[in-house]
């Protein structure tokens, strides 16, 4: 394959005003919670890893245009001067790597007014994140808000910037005044799209009197997938009045609000492209230089809808959030040596919605890039490591370690690399979660890891061995007895045969037919539960689906996949629901009673198999018996071998232990 050839479209360079970015790839702004208010070491660390991997354009986080719109201290503050060196040393950091940089400008309207701040928007609505009325903007508002836009544009300018672009997607504040539901007002501001569009116009006229001439501004926009929300064909109309006034050098597409938070950044459930369903058309529509984003995870991807003429520029945010250096290793090594993004939304989304700094399941350098700018520290003193368990966590502790200079050994029971993650390959929607085994896998392999596979390793072949570091990650078992954390007294002594092995289940060791009833009890409420209950729906079996929570798998909401599911689960007729719920007995002829939390009567109904996705228990014995026999050398635990949790544990747990080593 010519590598050169196959990505002509996005490698060319693209000028906009009269900047020129020397590839296609975007990412657009995302919250990391690595800024100060001003310009943090840790985020000009951050993008400038992503510059030296290759990305042509990075746009900033939203930066707040106003002190009254924060709801958290981590971010850009633009509404003062205090940001503008920092903004200079950013672009001093990132020239030479030829990248360029626009700031998104930023305010939240109404969408977090909240009971001790109550914010101010277009109308006077209540706020999607709290429920509490904001209220509406005087015209005197207006102009201080206007004001405040042209003042964070020309903070970008005399920082360095290349340019910037007016946040009006996903239901802040530019959106606000576009949309015809959130906007209600009956003076100029409102009404008509050519009243509603007024605010974004005035916005851009005075930020490109603020900015010098070469200074590019576009906007982020998008369909608000909402029955009275802002459509497309609106958005088409409202940019092409703006782009006659001359205010528009690019439109950035994007879909969704906080109606339907998921559709903002579409998890592994949605395939590549998945926005382009509603921005289909925009770029012909407008004649604008268009940027689109959806889930692009390669350049692969990003080639083809340059080639179909839908975008000029395509986001891949996350997927440079899990590989910085997409762009160079796919040009210098192919598509197969960059790290995948699986879509799982675990650390990048949940974390900064639960007011954590970014992370990201897959890559553990995320917000410590400045310690790896050379790549993983060689160690001065390498030593024989042995690990025992080849999942995830072993894995990844092997690559670090192998990384770091040390004679590494990986030993797995199975006959092949994957651990219990190899489970979720014939799982609807969950597969893509296996991606990173492929990548783990030729790593280990690539760097001269001994790999032995249907090894099952005793504690005196370690002991004979004599490493000087084991690394157990021999994951954990499933419990057989039904215990449940949200009813710990009830006793469960009839599953007998009626118990469903999951594992079993999900090899095809173990066959459920089409028609027959299975009770899923999830007392986790993360994604385990949902996929097995995806997949024997999907075989053709009634499921009834007890959690202990108030909703279904809350530990994946945070992530945005919950509702998703929910809605693939019902649409199948064929799965009821029982939430704030438990088995309180399976009496001998294998009929089960539904227990309840919040006084409902219980329910009885006959069931073929009965899945429990339970606590399960870890594999820990060896770390005993080495301790016992008295092993000199060091040994740690990874994984579900230090406790039963999930992948972003296990990839973590891997790279820190085989790092400190």
């Amino acid at each position: 394959m010519n590598i050169a050839t196959s990505f002509k479209r996005v490698m060319s360079p693209l000028t906009i005003r009269n900047l020129t970015i020397k590839n296609r790839v975007v990412r657009t702004a995302h919250a990391t919670a690595f800024a100060d208010g001003t310009i943090s070491d840790e985020l000009i660390n951050y993008h400038l890893a992503r510059a030296e991997g290759g990305v042509g354009l990075t746009i900033l986080e939203g930066s707040w245009v106003d002190e009254a719109s924060r709801n958290y201290a981590r971010n850009i503050h633009s509404w003062t001067d205090d940001v503008i060196p920092g903004y200079q040393k950013l672009m001093e950091a990132i020239e030479p790597t030829g990248m360029r940089v626009f700031q998104q400008l930023w305010h939240g309207g109404g969408i977090y007014s909240g009971w001790q701040v109550v914010q101010k928007g277009p109308s006077a609505l209540p706020g999607m994140f709290t429920g509490v009325p904001t209220r509406a903007f005087t015209r005197e508002d207006i102009r201080f808000i206007v004001n405040a836009f042209a003042e964070g544009a020309r903070r970008c300018d005399e920082g360095g910037l290349h340019g910037a672009e007016l946040a009006g997607s996903h239901g802040y504040l530019a959106m606000q005044f576009l949309s015809p539901w959130s906007n209600q007002r009956t003076d100029e501001y409102g009404g008509s799209l050519e009243n509603r569009v007024r605010f974004a116009r005035e916005v851009l006229e005075e930020c490109r009197k603020a900015v010098s001439d070469d200074f590019v501004m576009g906007m982020r926009v998008g369909p608000e997938v909402l029955d009275g929300g802002l459509t497309t064909p609106e958005i088409i109309e409202a940019m092409n009045m703006l782009k006659a006034d001359g205010l528009l050098d690019f439109l950035n597409m994007s879909v969704g609000g906080y109606h339907s938070p998921e559709s903002i950044v579409p998890a592994l459930n949605n395939p590549a492209g998945v926005e382009l369903e509603l921005n289909r058309g925009v770029r012909e529509a407008t004649g604008l230089i268009t940027f689109m984003s959806g889930r692009f995870r390669s350049l692969d991807e990003a080639e083809q809808v340059i080639a179909e003429g839908e975008a000029d520029m395509v986001g891949m945010t996350r997927a440079t959030i899990a590989d910085p250096h997409l762009v160079k290793k796919t040009m210098e090594e192919g598509p197969d040596a960059v790290r995948p993004c699986i879509g799982c939304n675990q650390l990048c989304i949940s974390n900064i919605f639960m007011g954590m700094p970014l992370q990201c399941t897959v890559n553990v350098q995320v917000g410590r890039e400045g310690a790896f700018m050379g790549g993983v520290p060689k160690t001065g003193a390498p030593k024989k490591v042995l690990v025992v368990g080849g999942g995830p966590a072993g894995m990844e502790a092997a690559r670090v370690a192998a990384l770091a200079g040390h004679k590494v050994e990986l030993h797995e029971a199975m006959p092949a690399l994957g651990g219990t993650l190899k489970l979720v390959r014939p799982v609807p929607y969950l597969a893509g979660l296996a991606d990173i085994i492929h990548w783990l896998e030729a790593q280990v392999y690539a760097l001269g890891v001994d790999v032995r596979t249907s090894s099952y390793v005793e504690t005196d072949e370690i002991l004979a061995s004599a490493p000087d570091v084991v690394l157990l990650a021999t994951g954990a078992t499933p419990r057989d007895d039904g215990w449940q954390l949200g009813a710990p007294a009830v006793k469960l002594p009839n599953l007998g045969a009626r118990l469903l092995d999951t594992a079993e289940l999900l090899s095809g060791n173990v066959t459920v037919e089409p028609g027959q009833m299975v009770v899923v009890e999830d007392d986790t409420g993360h994604f385990e539960a949902v996929g097995v209950a995806e997949f024997l729906l999907d075989k053709g079996a009634h499921v009834t689906f007890v959690t202990r929570f108030g909703d279904l798998a809350p530990q994946m909401a945070t992530a945005w996949r919950a509702r998703p599911a929910l809605r693939r689960l019902n649409a199948t007729g064929r799965f009821a629901l029982h939430t704030h719920s438990y088995l309180a007995d399976v009496n001998q002829r294998g009929d089960v009673v539904i227990g309840s939390f919040v006084e409902k009567q219980p329910i009885e109904l006959t069931a073929d198999h009965i899945a429990c996705i339970g606590y399960n228990i870890p594999n820990d014995d060896i770390y005993d018996e080495l301790t016992a026999a008295g092993f000199g050398g060091r040994v740690e635990l990874l994984g579900d071998c230090a406790s039963p949790r999930y992948l972003h544990a296990a990839i973590h747990d891997g790279f820190n232990i085989a790092l400190s080593l």
